[in-house]
């Protein structure tokens, strides 16, 4: 795989926070991605995607943690569009 032509970045802490970093490019990906997700929860469908770093074997994810000096890269990010009948099954309402 190639490696993105923007930057979007996950990287977590020892204390669970994490941080995101991003270009304009990088927030464009990640709020198409969200914007197809919320079309499908609106049509009544749950879906999911799937952004990865060149290491795993994707072309989605930066994989520097650029000005971060502790904590983590985020190889792979899972996103989900649940509706509200499938939160309720999966525990988080």
């Amino acid at each position: 795989m190639s490696k993105p032509n923007y930057t979007l970045a996950f990287v977590t802490d020892q204390k669970g926070q994490l941080s995101v970093h991003a270009d304009a490019k990088g927030l464009e990906h990640l709020i198409g991605s969200l914007e197809r997700l919320k079309k499908k929860v609106e049509a009544g469908e749950c879906d999911h995607d799937h952004m990865h770093t060149d290491a795993w074997a994707g072309d989605e994810l930066s994989e520097s943690m650029g000005c971060e000096k502790e904590g983590a890269l985020i190889h792979h990010v899972k996103l989900y569009g649940w509706t509200e009948e499938w939160a309720k099954k999966h525990g988080f309402i």
